[in-house]
């Protein structure tokens, strides 16, 4: 079977945006597996956790979960991280995580080491994900399982900043970013991801304030050919437009075709301009002003009421033996 990103049917991923029951026939007149794979080593359910498509995989997993292999690991380019530890590794996703728990509870692999040598348990208590690290322990996962460090899990109490950060940015996720934010980076009112002076910038509460301030005027300056390359929007500094017509030539040379059917460079019409000052008022009030390595931190305290209350259980089973 071809790796997914190359079958038409499914490399849009619009498929998964049908009715129920018309996705539960696309899925069987197509033979979709959850289970296959995206790409090498990367499953498709492992792709859509990768870009944070959790309402895709929720659907999935609320129509086909018996289709569904549970302990999936993708391949030895990511980790060899198993679903369960993947979705541990994403902050930005709470209920999806206790649903496939939930689900799957009796199959789990609960103590299932990536090629770090690290469990679910491992970084849930890395990333200060108590309500995650608590359900694990409930379900049977061993508190006293050595990575490839020997370190357990519950050395990971009070770890420095830097681990934090380093595990976040294994799956691709900006410490930096607010806990609120869909993404990394900040995307213009469609969605299409946007260069300001040159960069990406990170969603945050202090750079959305500096956006509110300005005075943007955006630019498409790519013109996006699915499933090829995507649009991408920019300011009108010199930076982003030099930065842009580079990336533009890339595509052309990598996809052989004009540096004129990439590149367009089109201010867009006032009615695009006000919706993304629209939409920078709406994020203003979604924000948190939190930081996810902030909330990662923060939640070490409830690992360390977690441990306590761990140890006080094993006293009272020593003594009651």
């Amino acid at each position: 079977m071809p790796f997914y990103y190359s079958v038409s049917q499914f490399n849009s991923l619009d498929f998964l945006d049908l009715p129920d029951k018309e996705l539960l026939t696309f899925i069987r007149l197509n033979n979709f597996s959850p289970n296959a794979d995206w790409a090498e080593d990367n499953p498709v359910l492992h792709y859509l956790l990768a870009n944070e498509l959790f309402d895709y995989v929720a659907r999935l997993l609320t129509l086909i979960p018996e289709r569904i292999n549970p302990n999936l690991c993708d391949g030895a380019e990511f980790g060899k991280k198993s679903l369960l530890i993947l979705l541990t590794l994403l902050p930005s996703n709470d209920s999806l995580i206790f649903k496939f728990m939930e689900r799957y509870q009796n199959q789990l692999l609960l103590d299932y080491q990536d090629e770090n040598g690290k469990t679910a348990l491992h970084y849930a208590i890395i990333l200060g994900r108590a309500d995650i690290a608590e359900r694990l322990i409930t379900l049977g996962a061993s508190i006293e399982v050595s990575d490839n460090e020997g370190f357990l899990p519950f050395d990971y109490l009070y770890c420095p900043g830097e681990v934090i950060s380093t595990t976040l940015k294994m799956v691709d996720i900006e410490p930096l970013r607010d806990t609120n934010a869909a993404s990394n980076q900040f995307e213009d009112h469609a969605d299409r991801p946007m260069m300001l002076q040159g960069m990406y910038l990170i969603q945050c509460k202090e750079t959305l304030k500096n956006l509110i301030k300005g005075n943007l005027v955006l630019v498409k300056y790519i013109e996006g050919k699915s499933p090829y390359w995507g649009t991408f929007i920019g300011d009108d500094c010199p930076l982003t437009y030099g930065e842009m017509r580079e990336f533009a030539q890339k595509i052309a040379s990598n996809y052989k075709c004009s540096l004129s059917e990439v590149f367009v460079n089109q201010k867009l019409g006032s009615d695009e301009q006000v919706a993304f000052r629209t939409k920078l008022k709406e994020l203003s009030n979604d924000f948190s002003g939190q930081s996810i390595i902030q909330k990662c931190s923060q939640g070490h305290d409830k690992i360390a009421k977690l441990l306590h209350k761990l140890r006080n259980e094993m006293k009272q089973t020593v003594t009651l033996t």
